[in-house]
């Protein structure tokens, strides 16, 4: 194996499996959340824009439809990864080292 080889996964391969390792299991934690709040009553799906200040401070301003659909697609990540007995997350925490933020 190569130096360049050796440099390249430790510097790139493991990184990105670790943020997929990471991403995903935030996406279980605000999944998680997001149903014990019940979060559809919590930001309704609907085009009423919510109020957190970015509106002043240059952050794009969302809905609540906005809103909803990051869950959906936190949920498709989650359920994209466990297919097949889990075959994709297998495949990413094999050469995870930090999997947790």
């Amino acid at each position: 194996m190569t130096v360049q080889a050796v440099k390249f996964s430790n510097e790139k391969i493991r990184p990105a499996a670790d943020m997929l390792a990471q991403l995903y299991n935030f996406a279980n934690t605000v999944i998680d959340e997001w149903y014990a709040l019940e979060g559809v009553k919590l930001l309704p799906n609907t085009s009423e824009v919510i109020a957190d200040g970015s509106d002043k401070d240059g952050r794009t301003v969302i809905t609540g439809v906005d809103a909803n659909n990051v869950i959906n697609r936190l949920i498709e990540f989650v359920a994209d990864m466990e297919n097949t007995d889990s075959a994709k997350l297998n495949t990413v925490l094999k050469p995870a080292v930090n999997t947790t933020r």
